[in-house]
């Protein structure tokens, strides 16, 4: 895996403890080295998200062996706002916030290419 291809990824220091990933969002990044995701755990509330000191840079090497499924929406298109569904324990689906549904992966790779095609 090149890390270089996937770019930063910016993750809650609590889904590195062990909670789940709740959130998850893709905006243009102002940095360069950053793909514009960024993961919350189950556990973040707004007062843990408004201290930068709570996140930290992973790769996408360090995602794969988290959140392999990350990779798979990799290229959904910037505004992309999905909420992690789980079914005992065990991550089922998502839900697209931006819509108001549940979504399926390639529901979420079709917005990317549709995104594609406008730009």
């Amino acid at each position: 895996m090149n890390n270089d291809e996937f770019g930063g990824f910016i993750v809650s220091k609590n889904i590195m403890k062990g909670f789940p990933i709740r959130y998850s969002y893709r905006e243009k990044s102002s940095m360069p080295e950053l793909n514009g995701w960024t993961l919350y755990s189950a556990e973040d509330d707004e007062a843990y998200v408004n201290d930068g000191g709570n996140f930290l840079i992973l790769s996408a090497e360090s995602i794969e062996k988290i959140a392999p499924v990350i990779l798979e929406i990799f290229q959904a298109p910037y505004g992309t706002d999905l909420c992690w569904l789980y079914e005992d324990g065990v991550h089922t689906g998502f839900y697209d916030l931006v819509r108001d549904r549940e979504t399926t992966i390639e529901q979420i790779l079709h917005a990317a290419e549709q995104a594609e095609v406008q730009s």
